[in-house]
């Protein structure tokens, strides 16, 4: 295990930009406008290197770690639409490189994910002590959710919110990454150890091979906390990402991003906070995830 004494690089993720009103994110966190989705790409350009997916997957191969050399990756999760209809363009524009992680059973609209639907169902009631219940349900309360889906009259179909197959093809065909996000989006501490293979196993098998990728990535949905490393010695993987923020990881293929959906205002004091917050976790030794 190789740590730097430096933490230069910095793996900022999203999982959607628009300018229009969402409901399926809108009483989840804040949605990201564009022209902040510019203003935080304007200070990550000036400050930071981009680098491609390959690439970090070369230099982890051939030194397993990633030299401190102030790059920065991009990454989108859930493969919403607008990875290829907002995002994918300003990417292209400014020459940047990104990797979109995808739920293979929410390609083409198929499903959707669990947290998703209870946006949908917050649109639609009043009752504080229902919205608190749901805002804190699990993929275990999936049945209850589709009741009050039914209950209030929520026609999943009327939703077309997830890239289908052709579209993730095409981001490929414009030079971006694609990867894995597990098949349903569970919490993977609240499910077994089996369970977590399951669903990522599947999903990178599905990913690899419906896309012919020559590469295996995978994000951890939600976060990696208290993911075993028996569960990484089980899994070939040539990287793997959580959500930890600005953070080294004991794991040199493991790494951590910074959620930019947490940035609301200044792009420059979010990411200094992160880093200055990291720099006092080093102090005292809290700077590393553990497994």
């Amino acid at each position: 295990m190789i740590i730097s004494s430096i933490k230069k690089n910095i793996f900022p993720f999203y999982h959607t930009i628009s300018n229009q009103r969402l409901p399926f994110i809108d009483n989840l966190y804040p949605l990201k406008s564009i022209d902040q989705f510019q203003r935080e790409l304007d200070y990550l350009q000036k400050n930071y290197q981009t680098i491609s997916l390959k690439e970090l997957i070369r230099l982890e191969q051939e030194n397993q770690y990633i030299p401190q050399n102030n790059y920065f990756h991009l990454s989108f999760d859930d493969g919403l639409k607008e990875c290829l209809t907002i995002i994918s363009p300003i990417l292209e524009e400014r020459n940047l490189d990104a990797t979109f992680f995808i739920n293979p059973n929410f390609i083409g609209n198929k499903a959707m994910f669990y947290r998703y639907k209870v946006a949908l169902i917050l649109e639609k009631i009043k009752d504080k002590n229902l919205k608190n219940k749901l805002l804190t349900c699990s993929i275990h309360d999936t049945k209850w959710i589709d009741d009050l889906l039914n209950e209030h009259q929520i026609n999943l179909a009327d939703f077309d919110i997830y890239l289908n197959e052709n579209d993730i093809q095409e981001l490929i065909n414009k030079g971006f990454s694609i990867g894995a996000h597990s098949m349903n989006h569970p919490y993977y501490r609240d499910i077994s150890l089996e369970n977590q293979l399951k669903e990522t196993e599947e999903s990178l098998a599905f990913i690899q091979e419906t896309f012919n990728l020559d590469y295996r990535v995978f994000s951890f949905p939600f976060t990696d906390d208290n993911v075993s490393k028996f569960f990484f010695d089980s899994i070939e993987l040539d990287l793997s990402f959580g959500t930890a923020g600005i953070k080294d990881d004991e794991l040199s293929k493991n790494i951590q991003r910074l959620p930019m959906d947490n940035c609301l205002t200044n792009p420059i004091l979010f990411i200094n906070k992160n880093r200055f917050k990291y720099y006092l976790q080093k102090i005292v030794n809290k700077h590393i995830v553990m497994h």
